[in-house]
């Protein structure tokens, strides 16, 4: 600690020390005894002041040293949690001073998206060589809003035994409580997609699952000529063949978009995120989607239009609790993805309110994309959703207060082809 820094900490210190009013009183007292010992000639009443002075100031120094060095441990249990899913926190408090700890009352800082009882008293603790150094509590919380919570410090007051004097105290550095996006169950449906003249048809109630993967090969005798492959055999300057290889595993991409402009947020003069409805609804619509892919035993990429996110969840590779945790602490960002994953025949993206040029964007991004079914923000003007429906894309309109899964069952093909 340098020299600068040793004054700055000792008049904190100072100032934490606050009289109760009971110690408000001795002082007031004592003032009043100093000054009518020489108006009544009654010097017997400046033994009083100095007396009660006295005790103020030693108590003042009591509180000042007692719980000075102490050790803080929180866990939580469990550390990650759903919204509404509750934990408990486990703090342990050792005392390291040679002084004793008098019974105190603690709490603990609680940021915004944590709520729990997280106060109560202190038992007393002996010094550091006695029995008694070390206490723990525990109190339970929950998890309200997605993120990283960090929870503490430790605020313990602590009172004097003559009750004049406490000092407030905090402890320990904050530990992370990881609440993860609320994840509404979907139904499986069957996407409506786009066949190669621009019509709407049903897509397979698992797209990608059963299709076919058309790659290039040698052309060997027998061949029939309308299997050839022009583009390949320009390329290679021999003949080549499509040859047609069953996909097993079903793939899709899902993808978030985390532009702040479309998500209608910006950052406060703390730079922290401004709160996004939008954004907020789509990253329940991501984890939702996510999550029914995986169970339904899809591959699946999830990404972000910027680089926060990028996982491969399959076996061997990203797990889908990866994919919620990338999730649940995702954030608006100012940059585009610049190096991306070969887009799959299949994409699902959770959009914001769209521009012109913001739609030609997504549009050149996944052109290469067979079927691309987007969830847009209901806000998005007429010219951006032209761009999209010229893509081909399947397009259902939302607004931050719709129920997520009722959005996703009109993506159903199949209740809308049979109703046309």
């Amino acid at each position: 600690m340098t020299a600068d820094q040793q004054p700055s900490r000792l008049r904190g210190a100072a100032s934490s020390v606050v009289l109760t009013p009971r110690g408000v009183g001795f002082l007031v007292v004592g003032v009043v005894s100093f000054a009518a010992a020489p108006a009544l000639s009654l010097p017997a009443l400046l033994y009083v002041t100095g007396l009660l002075l006295a005790l103020v100031l030693l108590s003042g120094l009591f509180v000042f040293v007692g719980h000075s060095r102490v050790r803080i441990e929180r866990s939580f249990n469990p550390q990650v949690v759903r919204p509404g899913q509750a934990s408990r926190a486990t703090v342990r408090i050792t005392n390291l001073s040679l002084l004793p700890c008098l019974e105190a009352r603690w709490s603990d800082v609680l940021p915004r998206g944590i709520s729990g009882d997280a106060e109560g008293v202190l038992p007393a603790m002996t010094g550091s060589r006695g029995a008694d150094t070390r206490v723990s509590f525990s109190y339970g919380l929950q998890g309200t809003r997605r993120g990283l919570h960090p929870v503490g410090p430790l605020r313990v007051n602590v009172l004097d035994p003559f009750g004049l004097v406490y000092r407030r105290h905090s402890f320990g550095a904050p530990e992370s409580l990881t609440v993860l996006p609320r994840c509404v169950e979907l139904r499986p449906i069957a996407p409506r997609g786009t066949s190669d003249d621009g019509a709407t048809r049903p897509a397979p109630q698992h797209v990608g699952l059963g299709e076919d993967d058309v790659i290039a090969r040698s052309y060997l005798p027998g061949d029939a000529m309308k299997r050839l492959h022009w583009k390949a055999t320009a390329h290679r300057g021999e003949l080549m063949v499509r040859q047609e290889e069953q996909q097993l595993t079903p793939r899709a991409a899902v993808i978030l978009d985390c532009d702040p402009r479309s998500q209608g947020t910006a950052r406060d003069r703390q730079g922290v995120w401004e709160h996004s409805a939008s954004f907020e609804w789509c990253v329940v619509a991501t984890a939702s989607i996510t999550a029914h892919l995986v169970k339904a035993g899809y591959v699946t990429i999830l990404q972000s239009s910027g680089p926060a996110i990028e996982r491969f969840v399959a076996e061997g590779q990203d797990t889908v609790e990866d994919a919620m945790a990338d999730l649940a602490v995702v954030e608006p960002q100012e940059q585009d993805h610049e190096h991306r994953i070969a887009p799959e025949r299949t994409a699902f993206v959770v959009l914001g309110h769209l521009s012109v040029e913001r739609a030609q964007h997504w549009v050149t991004h996944l052109a290469t994309t067979r079927t691309v079914l987007a969830f847009v923000s209901a806000g998005t003007p007429p010219d951006a959703l032209d761009v999209l429906d010229g893509a081909r894309w399947r397009v259902v309109r939302y607004r931050p207060k719709d129920d997520v899964s009722a959005a996703w069952a009109e993506l159903d093909g199949t209740r809308t082809h049979a109703a046309g």
